[in-house]
């Protein structure tokens, strides 16, 4: 079937929901006869419509030849931004992942260059064919911010999960949740495809990078997409092409540690099987006739983790001393064969940190491998031989699935939003705020078929089409455009922190602190991993739970993003880690509060219970998390506490938004003679004194309460209530 007929079928399904005179608006009858024509004619764009305010202001036709951000069609189908009719209400259908491909076909395929063409186009820059991952965006999140505009990465980010993946047309994209369960999270996929690209030095005018690092992108060399490739004749011109993807995907985790640890039991050649190496049952390519080609697709798991088995018993090893917290080792075996829950057992960190006793492996479906295209109609030209590969990660579940690091990067660096001498904001985290499309290392280069090389460090880097003109500023007082409510697949959506990290890890086997990027020095299983990020404020990942509060003081910790008390379990809702948080209590005549102690959470036993769960922490938006840490920050210097080790002193007891109208609130506006507006956060913080643990229960920790503080928070004014004290407007200016 010619391409034109699959983009007629899909204007013809849609055209009666809203699409035909939403279009129409601009001058494009997609109901027309000839319905090429119709495409290729001048249109009037009317770029106050919503969702089309960003739309390309070159753009004047509905397909503009190898150009998508400039066909007006590809436009309105693939931005999540397009939502509503012409009247304003909402469209009542949306097209399909499955049909946004055929028109990014049909933009590349309604009058096909010739491999002539696009080799004089290069000019003196290499051609090959190249694996991206890609996805169209609103502006706010592209390279030069100034339109709407596809975004490519030779690195792709997946997500395991416990359900199949879900395909949400109004947002053109997918999301992890489950509605029916707060426990299951499904698994996130990334779209892959195969272009002729060329190789050029960074170059910010052109194609990026995105967040373009000068001097060092000037000097290094990205893969640029001019064209992309497809099956059939309307590819090329003269050609009759097949494409055909390959992925590998590997998870050594449990192989690494029997590489990194002498006497655990287990040594070559057992530790080169599954599962110390799992290479099958991780992913799938989806079927193409559903949601077109190149859709890889993590396998949904029964759950996050999983029981190792080794010759049809379960594995276990000998713990190794002095892990660091990366390796699970709860769950004694007994010499009767019988499991020990160390988690119930006096003293547990320091059975785990000693080892030399025998203990289960437990597996997760994280990965990283590769994704590489084939089109043998191309050998002539030199380029099959030459294909490129992509960095290909399947990576932890994201429990902020709607927040990237890229924009928490920027916002926190910048110092008309956030009040911060020095970006990012050391004061704040307790390390640098990193996506991983910033990073530039070169990928584990001994992943099999060596398609990566040391010097190849911008793969994780996110780049446009190359323009021939260069780009402008981005317009002033333009609308405000809303990000996309979807789950991104390109790195900046990944942290590019490692200590090991959270989607993918830093080093080799011979070389711990070596930046190569890899799968295997993360913790095993993740959840490992997970924990101790989570109890040090979202340590190394940004965007990611902070779970400092769940538990008692720690000098090592302060609360950067606070949860909930939704989110933290202290209501009905499912908490994110399946614990619950402090409460006030009484001990020994006085009233204190009462943690579970961290020492004794263990969210692998969580995750084999399935009671992980992004169902409230998932709905947040980029724009409130940043509130949250704003709020936080402003917590503390309305405390006096500005450096780390006052911070430490004080811990959050409830934090939540406020639903307004609220009676309390209103009491405190009252007595403060201020009123908030917009958004009000509540936080009942307090100054904590000496830890017990209760001889009946060394699981639990009383902690004294040496001061308390309430507070209100918009975003322009404090209200604060010390001990007993009246509410008062709190002067932040001083």
């Amino acid at each position: 079937m010619a391409l034109v007929s699959d983009v007629q079928l899909a204007c013809s399904r849609l055209a009666a929901h809203g699409w035909h005179s939403l279009l129409l608006q601009h001058g494009l009858d997609i109901t027309a006869a000839d319905l090429q024509q119709e495409l290729i004619k001048p249109l009037s764009v009317d770029r106050t419509l919503k969702g089309f305010e960003d739309f390309s202001p070159e753009g004047e036709r509905g397909i503009e030849a190898g150009k998508p951000a400039e066909s007006l069609l590809y436009h309105a189908f693939a931005s999540p931004n397009v939502l509503s009719a012409v009247d304003g209400s909402q469209l009542t259908a949306f097209p399909s992942a499955l049909e946004i491909e055929q028109i990014l076909n049909f933009v590349y395929g309604i009058n096909p260059p010739s491999v002539e063409t696009l080799s004089a186009y290069a000019g003196s820059a290499p051609l090959a064919i190249v694996v991206f991952a890609y996805e169209y965006r609103p502006r706010p999140e592209t390279v030069h911010k100034t339109q709407a505009d596809l975004c490519f990465s030779r690195t792709g980010v997946a997500r395991t999960g416990t359900a199949p993946a879900l395909y949400d047309a109004a947002r053109r994209g997918f999301l992890p949740f489950v509605e029916t369960d707060a426990q299951q999270m499904r698994a996130i996929p990334a779209r892959y495809g195969a272009y002729i690209a060329m190789q050029k030095k960074g170059d910010s005018a052109s194609f990026g990078p995105m967040s373009f690092q000068s001097p060092t992108d000037e000097n290094l060399s990205f893969w640029v997409p001019i064209h992309k490739l497809f099956e059939g004749k309307e590819c090329l011109l003269g050609l009759d092409l097949t494409v055909h993807l390959e992925n590998y995907q590997i998870n050594e985790k449990i192989r690494q540690v029997h590489m990194l640890y002498k006497g655990t039991g287990w040594q070559e050649p057992d530790i080169l099987n599954d599962p110390f190496v799992i290479t099958e049952g991780l992913c799938h390519w989806a079927n193409s006739t559903d949601v077109g080609a190149g859709l890889l697709v993590p396998n949904a798991k029964e759950r996050l983790v999983e029981l190792a088995y080794y010759q049809g018993q379960p594995l276990s090893f000998t713990m190794p001393a002095g892990t660091g917290g990366l390796v699970h080792g709860r769950h004694r075996l007994r010499d009767d064969g019988s499991i020990e829950d160390l988690n119930n057992v006096e003293g547990v960190d320091a059975i785990v940190k000693a080892g030399g006793y025998r203990t289960l492996h437990y597996q997760d479906a994280m990965a990283d491998g590769w994704v590489l295209a084939r089109c043998p109609a191309l050998e002539s030209y030199g380029m099959d031989r030459d294909s490129v590969a992509a960095y290909s990660i399947i990576g932890a579940p994201d429990f902020f699935p709607l927040c990237g690091q890229r924009e928490l990067k920027a916002w926190s660096s910048d110092p008309a939003v956030f009040p911060c001498p020095t970006p990012p904001c050391p004061e704040v985290w307790h390390t640098r705020v990193n996506p991983l499309s910033d990073v530039r290392f070169p990928i584990n280069p001994t992943l099999k078929g060596n398609y990566f090389a040391d010097d190849d460090l911008g793969a994780t880097a996110i780049v446009s089409l190359a323009r021939v003109e260069p780009v402008g500023e981005p317009v002033l007082n333009a609308p405000e455009i809303a990000l996309a409510q979807r789950q991104s697949c390109l790195p900046d959506f990944a942290s590019g922190v490692f200590g090991p990290g959270w989607e993918v890890g830093r080093g080799l086997v011979d070389k711990p602190f070596a930046n190569v990027l890899n799968g295997y020095m993360l913790a095993s299983p993740f959840t490992e991993d997970a924990r101790i990020c989570a109890a040090l404020g979202s340590y190394w990942p940004g965007v990611a739970p902070d779970s400092t509060r769940t538990f008692e003081p720690r000098k090592v910790a302060s609360s950067v993003i606070p949860l909930t008390d939704a989110e933290i379990g202290l209501t009905d809702a499912p908490s994110w880690d399946g614990l619950k948080g402090p409460v006030l209590a009484e001990f020994e005549g006085r009233q204190v509060v009462q943690y579970q102690a961290y020492e004794y959470s263990d969210y692998t036993s969580a995750a084999l219970n399935q009671q992980l769960s992004l169902a409230v922490t998932g709905h947040t938006t980029t724009q409130q998390y940043h509130q949250r840490v704003l709020a936080m920050h402003r917590a503390y210097q309305a405390l006096g506490a500005t450096e780390k080790a006052e911070k430490s002193q004080w811990s959050v007891l409830s934090f939540l938004i406020v639903q307004q109208p609220d009676e309390q609130l209103e009491d405190a506006e009252q007595e403060a003679g201020h009123r908030l507006e917009g958004e009000v956060m509540y936080m009942f913080l307090y100054k904590h004194g000496s830890i017990s643990t209760p001889a009946d229960d060394f699981k639990r920790r009383y902690v004294d309460i040496d001061a308390r503080v309430q507070m209100y928070v918009s975003q322009s004014a404090l209200l604060v209530k010390e001990d007993d004290s009246l509410w008062h407007l709190h002067d932040e200016s001083i």
